[in-house]
């Protein structure tokens, strides 16, 4: 879902005395530039004319404000998640398990994005929720049950980002170490869980989620697999 940015064109800095001849695109893509190198902290419309060569002032003919720079920033993080369009269950399962990694993916990229959420993005928010209900109600699942699933991935995304950012990974033997008298532990191990990465420990607690708040999710595929 990560968007590939370096195909944009990139205006030229403008020779002394020259209008700068760039597009909001740039702005935008210059801004986000800037925040993969430096974080959201730096992010300020000075710092964002210096990337573009030109003065604060002109930034002013594309954004309102910083807020409302944001705002589109947040936008185009998001703009790679897509709507839900399913049909059966099994496909609003995968579509939500890939909705939530890829939301994952942007939060830990950047962890400030809640803070740059303004109306446009918050829109855009509302239509993802509102797609994801009405999949889910549609394959089967009671419009309760589809706003706790709901919850429950916009919660685990959230803790799966910060675990990506936060967390290094213990090598085996000297974890192994430290859970030697831990049975319980052990016995987890063993399972390979622990050997797991994050990333594939986060897809199988999904399919857990899914397989004991939605079951409908998958009942099609039970019942083909009954049949053999």
């Amino acid at each position: 879902m990560k968007k590939d940015r370096t195909s944009e064109a990139v205006p030229a800095r403008a020779a002394p005395g020259r209008k700068p001849n760039f597009h909001r695109e740039h702005v935008i893509k210059a801004a986000l530039d800037l925040m993969d190198r430096s974080g959201h902290e730096a992010l300020s419309m000075r710092a964002i004319a210096a990337e573009l060569g030109t003065g604060v002032a002109t930034l002013y003919n594309y954004f309102e404000s910083l807020a409302d720079l944001n705002d589109e920033l947040a936008l185009t993080l998001l703009g790679g998640i897509p709507l839900l369009d399913a049909k059966e269950p099994q496909q609003v399962r995968q579509q939500l398990k890939d909705m939530v990694i890829a939301y994952a993916e942007v939060a830990e990229r950047h962890p400030d994005i809640n803070q740059m959420v303004g109306p446009n993005t918050f829109q855009r928010i509302l239509q993802l929720l509102n797609s994801a209900l009405r999949a889910m109600v549609d394959a089967g699942v009671d419009i309760e049950r589809a706003g706790i699933m709901w919850s429950i991935l916009q919660s685990l995304a959230q803790s799966h980002a910060m675990s990506s950012r936060g967390l290094g990974t213990v090598r085996q033997p000297e974890m192994r170490k430290m859970v030697k008298d831990l049975d319980a532990v052990m016995a987890l191990a063993e399972t390979g869980y622990l050997e797991a990465s994050l990333e594939e420990r986060f897809s199988l607690v999904l399919d857990v989620i899914f397989d004991r708040i939605a079951p409908e999710l998958n009942a099609k595929v039970k019942a083909k697999a009954s049949r053999r």
